[in-house]
């Protein structure tokens, strides 16, 4: 059932949340700038180039939208913090975000991407405690696993992170978007989110 990732495609980039038509479920990914949401994206959908990649950050400056079926979506949001964006810009993606995941009515989870190298940030922090204020179910998910792997185990990561967070170790994933490592769990919560979610 899984496989069905590989069938995702490109829907839309846009910065005007309302121009996006009703959906069924989203799965909408989330991060600070330079994390490597594109990556994570491309990896758990097995293809290479389905989200642009760059290494500069704050490349994703719009709210990209991609479908794994009908009006079932993957969301790539903006990466938040490090950015060298003006203000104007900043409080525009401020805006995308809060339409995106408050006000859409599609039943949604968000999947907070962090550095497992460099750990959770305040910002992490800041996004997880903002989900939680207005009840939005949300999931950890740490990339660049393979930095941290020769020191310290998958189990002991999640770990601190269900410390950090306070969420089940249900919802925390250790991957390697460089190394397509550990994405099987969190191809198997997507598709499981994403197709146990009925159109009204």
């Amino acid at each position: 059932m899984t496989s069905m990732l590989e069938k995702t495609v490109f829907f839309r980039a846009t910065s005007e949340v309302c121009s996006l038509p009703k959906s069924t479920a989203e799965v909408i990914f989330s991060g600070r700038s330079n994390v490597g949401k594109s990556s994570v994206i491309n990896a758990l959908c097995s293809q290479k180039g389905l989200a642009r990649i760059s290494k500069t950050p704050g490349r994703t400056r719009s709210i990209n939208v991609y479908s794994v079926a009908m009006k079932k979506w993957i969301i790539d949001l903006p990466g938040y913090g490090f950015a060298k964006v003006s203000p104007k810009v900043r409080e525009l993606w401020k805006k995308m975000m809060e339409e995106c995941i408050i006000e859409r009515e599609s039943k949604k989870v968000v999947c907070i991407i962090i550095d497992a190298f460099v750990g959770p940030t305040e910002l992490d922090f800041d996004m997880a405690h903002w989900l939680s204020k207005y009840g939005i179910p949300f999931k950890i998910v740490a990339n660049k696993c393979d930095k941290v792997f020769k020191d310290v185990a998958e189990s002991d990561i999640k770990n601190k992170i269900v410390e950090c967070f306070g969420i089940d170790k249900s919802n925390v994933f250790v991957v390697s978007a460089k190394k397509r490592r550990g994405f099987g769990k969190l191809q198997i919560d997507v598709v499981d989110f994403l197709m146990s979610s009925v159109d009204e």
